[in-house]
C-alpha cells in the first residue's frame, strides 16, 4: 500500500473512462441536477442516522409492532386505535420485563413517535431518491445528460440499496418481539446500521465523482491508506454498534481504566470463545476502545503525512478534516462513556463517527484524482 499522493492529472486524464476514452464535461445545469439529488439524498440518510440514534437511545424501536408500507404511512388517529397498537406493545418482553404497570398512554405516545418518525424518514428518502432517479431515466432516454450515462447503473444500485435497508430494519425490529427478550439482536442492529452508513458514503462518493468523472478500475484506487483507513473506521463504527445493541456504554463508565486495569477482570464469560466478543457487553466495549485508540493514532499519523505531502488542495483539505474529526469524536465517545450515555451526547456521537467516515471518503476520493 502507498501513502503517496498522485501526480496531478491533466484535464485529459482525470476520470478517463476506460480505453482512455474522456467524457466531455457535463453541462451546469446537469450536474447541478444530479448533485441536489446525490448530496441532498446524503443528507437525509445522516439525518436518519441521528434519528435512528435517537430512536435507540429512547428504546421506542419496538413501540410498532407491525409493518405495513402504505397504511404504516399514518399514525394512529383514534383512541381506539392507540389502545390497540399499545396493547400490541405491551406483548414484547421489554414490556413486560421493563415497564410492566409503569409505562402510561403518554409515556408509549413519546417512545411511539420517535419510532414513527423514523419510518416515516426511510419512506420519505426512499421516495426522494425514486423520484431523482425516474427524472434522472427520463432525461437519458431522452438521450439528454449523455456525459452522466455511467451514473444511472450506480443509481439503480444505490435505489436497491435503500429498499433492502428497508428490510433489514424490519429484520432487526422484529428480532425483539420475542417475549423472551428486551433489546433487539445486536448483530441486525450492527448490519443495519452498516448498511446505513454504506449507503451514505455510496452517496458522497457518487457525487464526487459526478463531478470529476468516472475513474477506470484500477488496483492502487483501492489498495492505499486512505481506503485502507476508512477500513479501519467502519470497523471501529460497527464495534460500536455492538456495544450499542448490548447496552454496554452502561457498564465500567471510567477512562482509560476497566476496572483494576486497562483490561476488565469480567472480560471473559461463560459465552463461547467466538461469541463473546460479540454478546458479552464486558468484551465489546474493551474492543471498542482497543479500536477507537488505534483508529485515532493511525488517522492522525497519516493525515499529517498526507496534509504535508500533498500541498494546498483538497487533499490537504479533507486530510485536516479527518484528523479534526477523529480527535473531536475520540474525545466525545470518552465523555459519552463518562456519563453513561445520555441522549445527547450518545446521538452526537454517532453523528461525529458519520463525519469521521465522510472525511475519510472525501479525502480518498480526491486523493484518486
Amino acid at each position: 500500500m502507498s501513502f503517496a499522493t498522485p501526480p496531478s492529472s491533466s484535464p485529459a486524464s482525470v476520470g478517463a473512462a476506460p480505453g482512455n476514452a474522456r467524457q466531455p464535461a457535463p453541462s451546469t445545469g446537469s450536474l447541478a441536477v444530479v448533485l441536489i439529488w446525490l448530496w441532498g439524498s446524503a443528507a437525509l440518510v445522516f439525518a436518519m442516522a441521528l434519528i435512528g440514534a435517537i430512536t435507540r437511545l429512547t428504546e421506542s424501536g419496538l413501540s410498532i409492532m407491525e409493518w405495513n408500507l402504505l397504511a404504516g404511512t399514518f399514525p394512529p388517529l383514534s383512541e381506539a386505535e392507540w389502545l390497540r397498537v399499545f396493547d400490541e406493545y405491551k406483548l414484547t418482553g421489554e414490556y413486560q420485563k421493563q415497564h410492566l404497570g409503569a409505562l402510561s398512554m403518554k409515556g408509549f405516545k413519546q417512545i411511539f413517535w420517535w419510532e414513527y418518525i423514523h419510518r416515516l424518514w426511510g419512506r420519505l428518502i426512499g421516495l426522494a431518491f425514486l423520484a431523482g432517479l425516474v427524472v434522472f431515466a427520463i432525461a437519458r432516454f431522452r438521450g439528454r445528460w449523455p456525459q452522466l450515462a455511467w451514473l444511472m447503473p450506480h443509481t439503480v444500485f444505490g435505489f436497491v440499496l435503500i429498499c433492502f435497508q428497508g428490510f433489514l430494519g424490519w429484520y432487526m425490529v422484529s428480532s425483539g418481539f420475542d417475549t423472551d427478550l428486551i433489546d433487539v439482536s445486536a448483530y441486525r442492529l450492527a448490519a443495519h446500521l452498516s448498511l446505513a452508513v454504506i449507503i451514505l458514503l455510496y452517496f458522497v462518493g457518487l457525487g464526487v465523482r459526478a463531478r470529476s468523472g468516472p475513474l477506470p478500475f484500477s488496483a492502487a484506487h483501492w489498495l492505499n491508506l486512505p481506503t485502507a483507513l476508512l477500513v479501519l473506521v467502519l470497523a471501529t463504527l460497527v464495534s460500536g454498534a455492538f456495544v450499542a445493541g448490548l447496552n454496554a456504554g452502561l457498564v465500567y463508565n471510567e477512562f482509560p481504566t476497566m476496572g483494576e486495569g486497562l483490561v476488565p477482570p469480567d472480560y471473559r464469560s461463560s459465552l463461547p470463545l467466538l461469541r463473546n466478543p460479540f454478546e458479552n457487553p464486558v468484551a465489546a466495549q474493551f474492543h471498542h476502545r482497543i479500536f477507537a485508540s488505534v483508529t485515532v493514532l493511525l488517522v492522525a499519523i497519516f493525515a499529517v503525512i498526507f496534509a504535508r505531502r500533498a500541498g494546498p488542495g483538497p487533499v490537504r483539505f479533507w486530510a485536516l478534516a479527518a484528523l479534526l474529526a477523529v480527535f473531536a469524536q475520540y474525545l466525545l465517545g470518552v465523555v459519552t462513556l463518562l456519563y453513561a450515555v445520555p441522549i445527547p451526547l450518545g446521538t452526537a456521537h454517532q453523528g461525529g463517527a458519520l463525519i469521521l467516515l465522510m472525511s475519510i471518503t472525501l479525502w480518498r476520493a480526491h486523493n484518486n484524482g
